[in-house]
C-alpha cells in the first residue's frame, strides 16, 4: 500500500490552519466532513473506503477526552428495523422532548451495562449460530429479552472497509461564533487482520456497541423528531493497532 499520496493530502490540510465546519456546529460528524471535503471525498455512507483504499476517520482532541472511534454503523440482522424495535422497547422519554423515546449506551461483551438504572444489557457472541446478540435482563441479570442480534456475515461485511485505515486529530477552535478544524496528526492503519480477530476483540469487550437513537435538538430542521444517528461499532483509539498489522504515524 502506498501511503505517500494521502499523506502529501494531509499535509496539504493541515497546512491550511483552522477550517471552518462545513456542517452546522450541531452536527457531530462536522470534523470529519470537513477534513474529507478538503480532501476531496463525497459525504457518503458507502460501504467502500473513502480515499486510495482508506476509510478516513477524524477524532476531535478534547481534554481529558475518552471518546472512542467509531469503525462502521449496521442495523441489526435481525428484527427488521432493529433500531426502531429498541427504541420503542427499551428507549426512555427524552427530557426536553419526553413524546419521542430515546436509547443511548454502551454495550461489551464482557460485561453486563446497566441502563437507566432499570435493566442490564450486554453484548453476547453465540459462536455456534455465528449470531451476536443484545441481551436485556433485568438487575438480577434474568434475561427479559434475546430478540436483537447480528449475523457474523454482515458484521463482516461492515467491517470490509477497514482494510486500511487513516485516522486524523483535530483541535476545535471557536472563531466568529463558529467552530474551525485544524488538523494536526493523523495514523496509517494498514493490513487489517481479519474478520476472526474483529470478532475475538468484541468478545473481550475491546469493541463495544455504541446505541445513538435520540432526537433532532433545538435549532435544527426537524427539532423534536426522532433521529437514528446509526448505532456502530467503536473502539478506543490505544486499541485501533490491535486490528492492524501495520501502523505509521505521519
Amino acid at each position: 500500500m502506498d501511503t505517500r499520496k494521502i499523506r502529501s493530502e494531509f499535509l496539504r490540510i493541515k497546512g491550511l490552519g483552522y477550517l471552518p465546519n462545513v456542517k452546522s456546529d450541531t452536527n457531530d460528524g462536522g470534523a470529519g466532513n470537513t477534513f474529507e471535503a478538503h480532501l476531496g471525498v463525497e459525504e457518503n455512507n458507502r460501504r467502500d473506503p473513502d480515499f486510495e483504499n482508506f476509510e478516513v476517520k477524524t477524532k476531535k482532541l478534547f481534554l481529558k477526552s475518552t471518546s472512542p472511534v467509531s469503525l462502521f454503523t449496521k442495523s441489526p440482522t435481525f428484527p427488521e428495523g432493529g433500531d426502531d424495535y429498541m427504541r420503542q422497547n427499551w428507549g426512555v422519554p427524552d427530557s426536553n422532548y419526553p413524546d419521542v423515546l430515546c436509547f443511548r449506551t454502551s454495550l461489551f461483551a464482557n460485561r453486563w451495562s446497566i441502563v437507566y438504572r432499570t435493566s442490564k444489557i450486554k453484548v453476547e457472541v453465540d459462536r455456534k449460530s455465528e449470531r451476536v446478540y443484545l441481551v436485556k435482563a433485568d438487575l438480577d441479570e434474568n434475561v427479559l429479552d434475546r430478540t436483537i442480534y447480528w449475523s457474523f456475515d454482515d458484521i463482516h461485511s461492515g467491517a470490509k472497509k477497514l482494510e486500511n485505515l487513516f485516522l486524523v486529530d483535530a483541535m476545535v477552535k471557536e472563531i466568529d461564533g463558529k467552530q474551525h478544524f485544524n488538523y494536526v496528526n493523523a495514523t496509517a492503519y494498514l493490513d487489517y487482520v481479519g474478520n476472526t480477530d474483529f470478532i475475538d476483540l468484541l468478545e473481550q469487550g475491546v469493541i463495544q456497541y455504541d446505541n445513538r437513537l435520540g432526537v433532532h435538538g433545538a435549532g435544527t430542521k426537524h427539532e423534536g423528531m426522532p433521529h437514528n444517528h446509526g448505532g456502530g461499532f467503536r473502539i478506543h483509539k490505544k486499541n485501533v493497532q490491535q486490528l492492524y498489522r501495520i501502523v505509521l504515524e505521519m
